[in-house]
């Protein structure tokens, strides 16, 4: 077989893969295809295919729209593992004639992150313990992390802690119940 073919069919493998998991990272694309972490870079920049930061962002714009400014940006995501995101707050989330931002927000945040480290079409929170430890002010940057604590039959314990400039704010542990039977196990 040659060159061009071979490139021509993990160009292909490439472009499936990515487009039923834009979660999978070069490494793991490298590993597939037994080709360094150079080619797929490469082969990604040919088919004008975003790196997994940009992929990871661009999937979450289209499974929540409008709402993902509202709900934060995922910076880094290990699926049932742990997850980063940051949210800048602003004026429009906060209670009138204060600058203190509504835990609605804060708790919206705090969820999604949690829904997107297990990554399920349609999870349910069964309950949450939350404290809200400190306000948090508009035109302040909250960044959350996320861990999975514990996996049960049909559902996990996540839990998320929020900081604004080295603080927290906000801490919860989510036990959250799977409604679907297409969750991506590891």
């Amino acid at each position: 077989m040659t060159r061009t073919v071979m490139k021509k069919r993990r160009h292909e493998f490439l472009l499936r893969q990515i487009r039923q998991n834009p979660f999978l990272k070069d490494e793991d694309l490298a590993r597939a295809c037994n080709v360094s972490v150079s080619t797929i870079r490469f082969d990604r920049a040919e088919l004008g295919i975003a790196e997994y930061r940009e992929r990871v962002k661009s999937a979450a714009v289209e499974g929540m729209g409008a709402a993902a400014v509202q709900t934060g940006e995922v910076l880094d995501l290990n699926l049932f593992h742990d997850g980063i995101s940051v949210l800048e707050t602003d004026a429009s989330m906060t209670f009138d004639g204060t600058d203190i931002v509504k835990g609605q927000f804060i708790y919206a945040f705090a969820e999604n992150l949690a829904l997107s480290v297990i990554d399920a079409k349609a999870a349910l929170v069964k309950f949450a313990n939350v404290k809200y430890v400190h306000e948090a002010r508009a035109g302040e940057r909250l960044i959350a992390k996320s861990n999975v604590m514990r996996v049960n039959d049909n559902g996990y314990v996540v839990r998320v802690v929020i900081k604004a400039n080295l603080n927290e704010v906000f801490r919860g542990k989510f036990s959250l119940i799977v409604k679907d039977d297409d969750v991506l196990e590891e």
